[in-house]
């Protein structure tokens, strides 16, 4: 199942911090182990929020490049004032434009993102076209559940994303499922070739 949801896009241009969401930290801490197994000399974050993500991965294995974009300009500027190390580069533009201004990197991770973008399926085939490897994931409906988070103009089960991501010309090659008690959703992440 994938379905577009009736909302309109939020505004990304305030602070925001996922710190609050004791899920959120067990997904980074997931995710990132899954990039890191990839050992990729080359990544592009090209939605990365808080960078936490990417972040975490380099805690297992430090690439020889890593560039963190956002559309948010406060979640930018935040990331600025941590001292990055000098393997680690910032931006800040639309997705599509960051996918398409880094080609050729080895990885490109696209963590809890499609799910609010307006065409997913533009940007996982951009992605194609520029990386080898994709990290997604995403929030995972179980049956008879609609997904209630304002800020999600998609939903999708594990087969409607396997679909898409089909579509684009990926090949899942690894799929770790995470279910959370009390949460409206589990959520998925996929590691692609």
């Amino acid at each position: 199942m994938r379905k577009r949801l009736e909302r309109k896009p939020v505004d990304y241009q305030v602070e925001r911090s996922n710190e609050q969401w004791i899920d959120h930290q067990a997904r980074t801490l997931v995710t990132g182990a899954l990039i890191a197994w990839q050992k990729p000399r080359s990544i592009l974050d090209p939605a990365c929020g808080d960078g936490s993500i990417v972040l975490a991965s380099m805690q297992h294995h430090n690439p020889l490049q890593v560039h963190l974009n956002d559309v948010s300009i406060p979640s930018i500027s935040r990331l600025k004032d941590r001292g990055l190390p000098p393997n680690v580069s910032l931006s800040t533009s639309d997705i599509d434009v960051a996918i398409t201004n880094r080609p050729n990197v080895d990885m490109i991770v696209l963590t809890e993102v499609l799910e609010h973008l307006a065409e997913p399926d533009q940007t996982l085939a951009l992605a194609r076209k520029h990386a080898q490897v994709l990290v997604a994931s995403s929030p995972e409906m179980r049956e008879g559940q609609e997904d209630t988070n304002p800020e999600h103009l998609w939903q999708f089960d594990g087969h409607g994303y396997l679909q898409m991501l089909a579509e684009a010309g990926w090949r899942p090659q690894h799929k770790t499922h995470l279910a959370f008690p009390g949460l409206m959703y589990d959520f998925a992440v996929w590691v692609c070739r």
